[in-house]
């Protein structure tokens, strides 16, 4: 509250500055860039020349583009330049919205100020009509859509610029694509300034579970994905159980015994079984939990994840870990080549990196706990411009779906009889082909809009708003597009949507009801549900089912019509208390996500810093960590072995030092009888002459520098690519039923610590190898060729 009358005032302010600015020339307008750029260089800060930055802006808007803001849209252009969550309506203008802040942020002259979109079109719709004033104003403005990833100097270009919009995914595949190469100056994205996330719930929440990944060479391919499938489908719902929120699924005792059985296997947990368990465990969440047409589609013989978003197909997007192979092998189709990480990254830990994040939304309140916990973010709620005049009818309550869909029909039938627009929404792709055949049995014409049309998109929304027009989505969020409704259309009554189920969580439906009613239009939203929706069924107590089995008999025995709705405030209240579990149970799902992406976070911080002290090619670093590799890997070796006969130690000399080394000459200075100190400065000194006599090879220092530093950055890349692909599956085996009753997490914080060691010990030993191993091919022209042990 405190907050809102702040930016009360602040808007207060500004109109009172509007009229200086209006009455200034287009040049002058112009030149108050520099102005207030000036001024800020002088010592005055963006806060106090805020109300002029904004009044600057404003009038540029209206200049440029033919549309002032109105005060609500400056309240939310505050609300999004102080760090908050601006809750604007769907309608209301967000887009413009956005300019007011970023012009101000981008006069600090600091890079790294974006605009986030959920794809690309959005960015570049966004990007070359905002910015067209911004440019008018001076100001450069990059947008990051398209293949740009081999042409460097058009990255440096687009981060380089005052203001960028670009999505998500290309921002943190070019920051995880930064931490790759071998040279400073390959680095593009460098710094996280401020940032406003346009449908910032789709991408925070919605988006948060799939991660970003870098896939790089296949690993050796496995049998097991086909022999698991096979064993898990034979399977009966007494061998499996499924933790509360259905997210996990483990085996039960007569299923392990079913598996050592089928198998001939004693101890399926054993270190000999490892792997083979892995597989297991992905071909059952595979087969138990992961459902076609919801979580992904098959597309001419390929597995499409679906985004949860908006129901759009995700081409090159995979599971980790080995589940997107195990749901082909599920789906029939020929399996992928399973890929070792190259590089992570969840949304959650990109966004912290931001020093001022902030974002836009129809529907945030309800989740404005979560964001709080989470990021630190406020929601702002930004009143319309004009009142809404949308009517939320109550939900309409069937006993089955079967009575739920022909209820539903008649709905969109008296829509069609009004002369109004319908948009009907379904959760999952399967049940928007169904309910497709259901208005083609109706003989009701009307547009499909799923992963399977999405090609069409902007045509179907585009005439969405046509009067009797009927329109079939699985979902609306984040597309980018009103429906814009036609004059007849708004005298008949304007959008009437229709909801089939209720979503997981009660935002999305939020987001559902408002596509209606948008700028203050007429409007109605109405949901159809039944007792035997998914939500309801995992999620509400047990009377219901008992109710439900109640009215089916009353209906059997013909003193309940079949196709009455259920008159029950209690039920109302049901709906709402088994969707806000549901949603109680991804907001711990998410919680998860972020506890276990916070331990690799810290891991991948240490690696790329340590990479990008490498790459800055500090001569005294790189002695330290040559220094440091020998007396590292030597250490080890003799004090953490505990046979050290000379056979032992020629074959440490033969694998990482000098394959002919002869053994006569060890034996003249090494017996049984030795100390481990003796071994240890033999063995040091030894290192030590034959990498010297490695590195006397260069005669070019600026060769040998290089050298040094290619073997550092492969040791690291390559030890690190492993603690990925460990960590990932280290993960999968956690989130199981639970280790020995631990916390799946304290499980993962642990070993992920003790591997991190280990990883550190696969870094030196890779360095100590490198330099004493690496052959070296001189070429005519005076450059060198690497091939490494």
């Amino acid at each position: 509250m405190l907050k809102m009358r702040k930016y009360q005032r602040l808007v207060k302010k500004i109109h009172q500055l509007l009229p200086t600015y209006r009455a200034m020339t287009d040049e002058a307008l112009q030149n108050q860039t520099e102005v207030l750029q000036t001024l800020l260089s002088q010592g005055k800060t963006i806060e106090d020349l805020l109300p002029q930055s904004f009044a600057v802006i404003i009038e540029a808007d209206k200049r440029v583009l033919g549309l002032e803001p109105y005060e609500v849209q400056v309240l939310g252009g505050l609300a999004l330049f102080f760090g908050n969550i601006a809750e604007i309506k769907t309608g209301e203008g967000k887009t413009l919205v956005a300019t007011l802040p970023l012009y101000a942020r981008a006069l600090e002259g600091k890079k790294g100020i974006f605009l986030i979109t959920a794809n690309e079109y959005l960015a570049e719709r966004d990007g070359q009509e905002m910015g067209r004033v911004f440019e008018w104003l001076g100001l450069s403005v990059g947008i990051g859509i398209g293949e740009e990833d081999q042409d460097i100097e058009a990255k440096h270009q687009l981060y380089d610029s005052d203001i960028i919009y670009t999505t998500h995914s290309k921002l943190g595949f070019d920051y995880l694509f930064d931490n790759l190469g071998s040279s400073l100056s390959e680095q593009v994205v460098s710094e996280f300034n401020f940032a406003i996330i346009d449908e910032i719930d789709a991408i925070l929440l919605d988006g948060a579970q799939t991660a970003l990944v870098i896939s790089g060479s296949p690993k050796v391919q496995s049998n097991y994905y086909q022999i698991c499938d096979w064993f898990i489908k034979s399977l009966t719902s007494e061998d499996y159980e499924y933790s509360e929120d259905k997210r996990r699924v483990w085996l039960t005792e007569h299923g392990l015994k079913k598996l050592n059985a089928y198998f001939d296997i004693e101890d399926v947990y054993g270190e000999k079984y490892k792997d083979f368990y892995r597989h297991i465990v992905l071909a059952l969440q595979a087969n138990a939990l992961k459902k076609r047409g919801k979580d992904y589609v098959v597309i001419d013989g390929k597995v499409l994840l679906l985004d949860v978003v908006n129901g759009r197909t995700m081409p090159g997007v995979k599971l980790q870990g080995g589940i997107h192979q195990a749901i082909e092998s599920k789906e029939g189709v020929e399996v992928s080549k399973e890929s070792k990480t190259l590089g992570t990254i969840s949304y959650q830990s990109l966004f912290k990196k931001f020093v001022r994040l902030s974002g836009m939304t129809g529907t945030a309140k309800t989740d404005e706990k979560e964001f709080m916990e989470t990021y630190h973010l406020q929601v702002i709620e930004i009143p319309t411009h004009d009142p809404t005049q949308r009517k939320d009818q109550d939900d309409q309550i069937y006993v089955t779906n079967q009575t739920k869909i022909e209820a539903s029909i008649q709905a969109v039938k008296s829509g069609i009889i009004e002369e109004r627009p319908v948009l009907i929404e379904t959760g999952s792709v399967s049940m928007s082909d169904l309910y497709s055949l259901v208005l083609l049995e109706n003989k009701i014409p009307h547009n499909l809009l799923n992963a399977r049309t999405a090609a069409r998109e902007q045509q179907i929304v585009g005439g969405a708003g046509r009067a009797g027009a009927v329109t079939l989505a699985t979902s609306m969020a984040g597309r980018g597009t009103d429906i814009k409704l036609t004059s007849e259309a708004k005298a008949n009554g304007g959008l009437k949507v229709i909801g089939t189920e209720r979503m997981n969580n009660k935002r999305i439906d939020n987001q559902l009801r408002g596509r209606a009613g948008r700028q203050g239009e007429p409007g109605e939203a109405v949901f159809y549900v039944s007792l035997e929706d998914k939500v309801i069924i995992e999620n509400a107590p047990y009377w219901v089912r008992k109710r439900r089995y109640s009215l089916l008999h009353q209906i059997s025995k013909g003193r309940r019509g079949s196709t009455d709705p259920v008159q029950s405030r209690r039920l109302n209240r049901v709906m709402d208390r088994a969707q806000k579990k549901l949603g109680n149970s991804e907001v711990q799902s998410r919680k998860n996500t972020l506890a276990f992406d916070t331990i690799l976070s810290d891991q991948r911080n240490r690696i790329y810093e340590a990479r990008n002290k490498v790459m800055a090619e500090n001569e005294a670093y790189f002695e330290q960590i040559i220094e440091k590799a020998l007396h590292h890997v030597i250490h080890n070796f003799i004090y953490q072995s505990d046979d050290l006969s000379v056979h032992t130690l020629s074959d440490f000399i033969f694998n990482h030092l000098k394959s002919d080394y002869p053994l006569k000459e060890i034996e003249a200075h090494i017996d049984s009888t030795s100390s481990k100190s003796v071994m240890y400065d033999y063995l040091f000194g030894l290192a030590q002459t034959l990498i010297t006599q490695s590195l006397h090879r260069f005669k070019n220092p600026v060769q040998l520098s290089y050298f040094k530093k290619v073997i550092i950055l492969k040791s690291i890349d390559q030890a690190w690519v492993n603690q990925l692909d460990y960590l990932q599956q280290l993960k999968n085996m956690v989130n199981g039923r639970g280790m020995a009753q631990h916390k799946p997490l304290n499980e993962f914080g642990r070993e992920a610590r003790r591997r991190f060691f280990e990883m550190e010990d696969e870094i030196y030993l890779g360095v100590f190898r490198s330099l004493a191993l690496s052959e070296l091919k001189m070429n005519e022209d005076g450059t060198i060729e690497l091939e490494f042990p």
